[in-house]
């Protein structure tokens, strides 16, 4: 062949011409020789079986061009993912619990969640009665334990670390039941014996309730006051302790406190109609809600006349020392009264916040009261109801006495100021201001009397708080019609406020139910 067109040819071409030996043939002995038993005879004709060669079976490896990857099926549910599993119900292969729980395999898998279920619910049963007989043997052998010691309670006081805290009560009781295990083993549960145990549990466990009686007989005849804390602690039993700590572990000391009802919220009947009358003169706008209020404050006065004469003690005396006004004053500013509602503001929250009574809390109570009132506290003035009133609540929270799980307690102060500023009837608009600001003097005198005359930057206070106090009292005197206005004022801005938190909290559902509705399925299909 010429050199040149050789040198045009590809070489697989190439190899092709010039290759020109003969290739090996292949013959049947050349297959590998097969078992005997391997191979069935049928009609004459030589048949082998399938699957019993493992050489025709031996799966492919990496030398013979083979992978393990091309072994592994993919996941029969989301046909993305190799699949690791199978369901031992319908075998189909799924990659993981996603897919295990998917839609497309609800019909296998929800009957398997509802199998388990029954499944448990049977064990629970079984459990249940294994329990029981368990009891029943720990009884028995305790039983029989407390024959070899002298007793239960002996057994008891050995087995238990603090001997005091074992009775003769526990003991007896616990004889009681280990004896009725002993007939129930027996198979002798409805025998007189039986019947007179169970009646004499029952009557130990009516007797917990006597226990307390006990208790309350027991600090009747003594003076409380007098007692110190570690008195009154001994005085409790062991149960009663244990008790008493759990209430205050698990937050249910609470419940034992009486909540307060403010002596301010009582009204004659002819109120109703003056704080409508009250608010209509301030604002024509404010009408739509003087249906609302007159329900409230008919609810309030229909519960407060049935306890008229407690309500009558509990309100604070009024001061028997008012100076005239002209003689502290001879030209009271006009921004008197804002700070006046600052100063009720910062009473009404302190004394609500302390459940109404700070006689143990003096010094407390008074501290709170000059954080919130900065009319008081301070040397601050205001210019209107709003800023008096918005004063105070900012400093509730300033102050850290905002408290998350009673948030409407700083409205509930803007609305005791309503009420005080109202008074009991439109004859007497001022007395229950006037007994307000009597209690607050009173506290901040015996307040500073208290503090220690090295500290006369705090008995200072006290003293400018409490000639405050004097202030207002003879400004009240002589202005009470501006105390009708102003209580009107006061109405409509608490009511503006409880708009604009009802406003808000609408706007909160709704959020709300939008976040739920979000989180459903963004693309649904329909089939």
């Amino acid at each position: 062949m010429d050199p040149v067109v050789r040198r045009k040819i590809p070489a697989c071409v190439r190899s092709l011409l010039t290759d020109i030996a003969p290739k090996e043939e292949k013959h049947l002995s050349d297959w590998p020789e097969t078992d005997s038993e391997s191979i069935t005879t049928k009609d004459g004709i030589a048949h082998p079986q399938r699957g019993t060669s493992e050489a025709l079976l031996t799966p492919a490896d990496g030398t013979e061009g083979g992978t393990t990857a091309s072994s592994v099926k993919p996941c029969g549910l989301c046909l993305s993912k190799p699949s690791g599993y199978t369901c031992p119900r319908c075998n189909v292969p799924y990659c993981g619990l996603a897919c295990y729980r998917s839609q497309n395999h609800s019909s296998c898998s929800e009957e398997f969640y509802k199998e388990s279920v029954l499944q448990e619910l049977k064990s629970q049963g079984v459990s249940d009665e294994e329990g029981k007989s368990k009891m029943q043997e720990i009884l028995l052998r305790l039983r029989q334990s407390a024959e070899s010691e002298g007793g239960m309670e002996n057994l008891l006081r050995n087995l238990g670390e603090d001997e005091t805290s074992v009775t003769e009560k526990d003991a007896h009781a616990l004889e009681l039941l280990s004896r009725l295990a002993e007939i129930q083993s027996s198979g002798d549960e409805t025998s007189h014996e039986a019947q007179e145990i169970l009646a004499e549990l029952r009557d130990i466990e009516d007797g917990s309730d006597e226990e307390e009686t006990d208790l309350a007989e027991k600090l009747a005849g003594l003076d409380i006051d007098s007692l110190s804390e570690d008195e009154l602690w001994s005085l409790l039993s062991a149960q009663e302790k244990e008790k008493f700590e759990r209430l205050v572990k698990e937050g249910g000391i609470g419940g034992l406190v009486v909540l307060w009802s403010p002596w301010w919220e009582r009204h004659e009947k002819d109120t109703k109609a003056l704080i409508k009358e009250l608010q209509s003169e301030n604002d024509k706008e404010m009408h739509n809600m003087n249906d609302k209020k007159d329900r409230k404050i008919k609810k309030v006065s229909s519960n407060k006349v049935k306890s008229d004469k407690s309500l009558k003690s509990s309100i604070p005396p009024i001061s028997a020392k008012i100076p005239p006004l002209h003689t502290l004053s001879s030209n009271p500013s006009l921004l008197v009264r804002y700070n006046l509602i600052n100063a009720l503001y910062g009473y009404t929250f302190s004394l609500c916040l302390y459940n109404g009574d700070v006689s143990e809390m003096l010094l407390e109570f008074c501290q709170v009261v000059l954080a919130i009132s900065e009319g008081l506290g301070g040397r601050r003035v205001f210019n209107s109801v709003s800023e008096a009133l918005d004063a105070g609540m900012r400093a509730v929270s300033a102050g850290g006495y905002f408290d998350r799980e009673d948030p409407l307690a700083p409205l509930r102060a803007v609305e005791a100021v309503a009420h005080i500023l109202t008074g009991e009837s439109r004859e007497d608009a001022v007395g229950y201001s006037l007994s307000a600001l009597s209690q607050l003097r009173t506290a901040l005198s015996k307040a500073k009397a208290s503090v220690p005359k090295e500290d006369e930057q705090m008995r200072r206070m006290y003293f400018q708080a409490g000639k405050k106090c004097k202030f207002f009292q003879s400004w009240l005197n002589e202005n009470p019609k501006v105390l009708r206005s102003l209580a009107g004022c006061v109405w409509m801005d608490y009511e503006r406020r409880e708009m604009e938190r009802m406003r808000l909290e609408g706007e909160k559902k709704c959020l709300e139910k939008g976040r739920e509705k979000s989180k459903g399925a963004l693309i649904e299909e329909i089939e």
